[in-house]
């Protein structure tokens, strides 16, 4: 049931997930190899950004298994992000959270990637107003104080891809619902026998954001070839974004293909 990125892109074609001969050609070898430097159970293709300059970044990672701890699953050592410009040599994505990942959201919205790992973002922070002294009674309150002056923050493009990859993953990791159990080891792990009873329905599908069944009216599609019994998902939150459920080889996958840019208005549509 783990993902295989050929058969993946193979079974997302017709959605327009498709990769140039060479680069797929590139893929076949290069993933294999990165497993084996790392020392990691599998490196799997991630995705593509497309870019302003049409010098697209590929995205892959490095997976070595998940634990669940306190109802939450917690990724091991070794998982890791990295990306790529030939599909070839893969180079590291550092990681990005908290407060660096919060700044990279204040980024223009609309700005697509450039395509230059070296290009960086001026963000300006706001920093909170301090709050006024205590004023004793009787005595008249001083004027408020003034606001500080906004902060310069310089991003990398790189950094703001990291953000990205978060954030789409954030709203469209998703897998169908119970496939993934708990084991002795703690380790996050396919159940054994698992199979989809009713693979053509949404509610038979979870993400991080809960059952696709009760997700916002327009936020999810999916489509059941009832020939192949294949299950295609698509988030219309972020377009590009597709995963696939095989009834017959009970096998799933997901990529994404896009600009990293979320469809804000995917409420109104």
């Amino acid at each position: 049931m783990n993902q295989n990125p050929l058969l993946t892109l193979d079974a997302l074609a017709p959605c327009g997930v498709v990769l140039p001969t060479e680069a797929r050609a590139a893929l076949d070898t290069s993933l294999t190899l990165k497993a084996r430097e790392l020392g990691v159970q599998a490196f799997l293709l991630w995705g593509k950004f497309t870019t302003s300059s049409g010098r697209d970044y590929y995205v892959a990672r490095a997976y070595n298994g998940t634990k669940r701890v306190d109802g939450k699953v917690i990724v091991n050592p070794g998982n890791k992000f990295y990306y790529s410009v030939d599909c070839a040599e893969w180079l590291d994505l550092e990681p990005v959270d908290g407060k660096l990942g919060e700044l990279c959201g204040l980024i223009d919205g609309k700005r697509w990637l450039t395509g230059d790992p070296a290009h960086e973002y001026t963000v300006m922070e706001q920093p909170p107003t301090p709050d006024p002294d205590p004023v004793p009674d009787g005595d008249e309150p001083p004027p408020p104080p003034a606001a500080p002056d906004p902060i310069e923050h310089k991003l990398t493009e790189l950094q703001r891809m990291a953000a990205m990859i978060n954030r789409i993953n954030a709203e469209t990791a998703c897998a169908p619902d119970g496939m993934y159990v708990t084991d002795a080891a703690g380790n996050y792990v396919a159940k054994p026998g698992f199979f989809v009873r009713y693979p053509d329905q949404l509610s038979s599908y979870v993400a991080p954001t809960g059952n696709l069944g009760k997700a916002a009216p327009g936020t999810w599609g999916l489509v059941w070839d009832s020939f192949k019994r294949v299950a295609t998902l698509r988030s219309f939150a972020y377009p590009g974004f597709f995963a696939y459920y095989s009834a017959n080889t009970n096998t799933i996958g997901n990529l994404y293909f896009g600009n990293g840019l979320r469809n804000e208005e995917v409420g109104f549509v």
